[in-house]
């Protein structure tokens, strides 16, 4: 018995192997297993590091499983990205070589930033005096590393000229003669805002309140933050088609000579030259 266990397990990493060489595939064949793939004829392709969640090869050897950020969906013909708060976008052309893409709003973002809101007023959340909070690393690779805060008033105020790009609003569809909601940037603290203002609590939010804003800037230029805060946030609530970027890392120069793929075996992205 003791020498058939010894052969077992002298057998039992050749077995992994083999286990391993038959559900893996060679680099060079990432594009085989992970096509690129459309929502349309005419609609932007989509491909590493981007996955359709309708299509059966955002596994993780695709480099798409657990990172939803990554993951596009069809809507009939249209191509689809999802914001956490904001709702659907619908993508209009991706740019693979600046790593950004054009997308509009399928929906007023200001009108679903209403009805999060309004969500958030029948709840029990309770409001809180501090905005300070830190983004999760799950949102770096495509949203900007500030978010905005919903903060409520009871009465209209201006800014102090120090802080005037750091707050945005009212925000008009959300206001009225007595209530006034502003965007406020979510790393600054409460001392700002005049001391009947109240963060407000918004549903599906990080942390609860806070709302991750795209990159509206390319990260590789020479000026990544020249638009504030305000500029930003009127933006991101604008109904409007605009263009959003993400974090390229080698990928970038690697597609001014071929495509970006990922290495399920050493779990990396590396450049595939075009033949």
């Amino acid at each position: 018995m003791s020498k058939l266990l010894a052969i077992a397990l002298l057998l039992l990493p050749l077995i992994n192997q083999g286990i391993y060489l038959a559900t893996a595939w060679d680099d060079q064949d990432f594009f085989k297993y992970c096509p690129p793939s459309q929502c349309s004829q005419h609609g932007p392709e989509v491909r590493f590091p981007f996955c359709l969640e309708s299509s059966n090869k955002s596994s993780s050897s695709c480099g798409c499983a657990g990172r939803s950020i990554r993951k596009l969906a069809c809507s009939r013909q249209d191509t689809i990205l999802f914001h956490p708060v904001l709702g659907l976008y619908n993508v209009s052309a991706i740019d693979y070589i600046n790593s950004s893409m054009k997308i509009i709003p399928l929906v007023d973002p200001c009108l679903v930033l209403q009805q999060k809101l309004v969500i958030s007023r029948s709840s029990s959340s309770p409001q809180v005096d501090v905005i300070n909070d830190e983004m999760p690393s799950f949102y770096d690779y495509f949203f900007d590393s500030s978010s905005s805060t919903i903060v409520h008033c009871s009465r209209e105020f201006t800014p102090a000229a120090a802080h005037a790009d750091s707050i945005a609003g009212p925000v008009s569809c959300l206001s009225n003669t007595t209530h006034f909601f502003y965007l406020v940037d979510g790393y600054k603290d409460m001392s700002i805002l005049p001391l009947d203002c109240k963060v407000f609590p918004v549903s599906d939010g990080v942390s609860g309140r806070l709302i991750p804003m795209y990159m509206l800037e390319d990260p590789m230029s020479g000026t990544p933050f020249s638009l504030s805060f305000k500029e930003r946030a009127e933006r991101m609530l604008s109904f409007a088609e605009t263009t959003v970027y993400w974090f390229g890392g080698n990928c970038r120069q690697c597609e001014l000579s071929g495509h970006c793929a990922f290495s399920s075996q050493r779990d990396e992205t590396f450049c595939m030259p075009d033949p």
